[in-house]
């Protein structure tokens, strides 16, 4: 195993961790009724806006295993593929943090404390 491989596993098992812990309207303490309406909605569209990514990324893992495995393997060809996966992951993400910047854009100062801590929880931030 080469550092770059080593990176892209790394990498991959954190943004596996990011996106394992979402916070939701239930999570938010007090919430008003136009707030959840909103966060409902934002969560909404943030899932059908990383549906499409999240397939890509799932294929691209799928072949990217299938390649690794076959007897003929070309690192050009792995590492092609890898970049396609991060390229879907970076998408994911994109739309993540900017669903999480919206979010905390809708809450009172107080609801602030708790979700910043949700946010904090999910990183090796301290």
């Amino acid at each position: 195993m080469n550092l770059t491989t080593l990176n892209s596993a790394s990498i991959f098992a954190l943004l596996l961790l990011l996106f394992s812990l979402p916070i939701n309207a239930d999570q938010i303490p007090d919430p008003a009724a136009p707030q959840k309406e909103a966060i409902d909605r934002m969560h909404h569209k943030l899932h059908a806006d990383q549906a499409p990514f999240k397939a890509k990324e799932a294929q691209a893992l799928k072949e990217l295993n299938k390649m690794t495995i076959r007897e003929d393997v070309k690192m050009e060809g792995i590492n092609a593929k890898i970049d396609e996966l991060m390229a879907a992951k970076t998408e994911i993400m994109r739309l993540r943090y900017d669903h999480l910047v919206e979010m905390r854009a809708i809450l009172t100062d107080a609801q602030k404390v708790g979700y910043d801590k949700g946010v904090l929880s999910r990183s090796a931030v301290k």
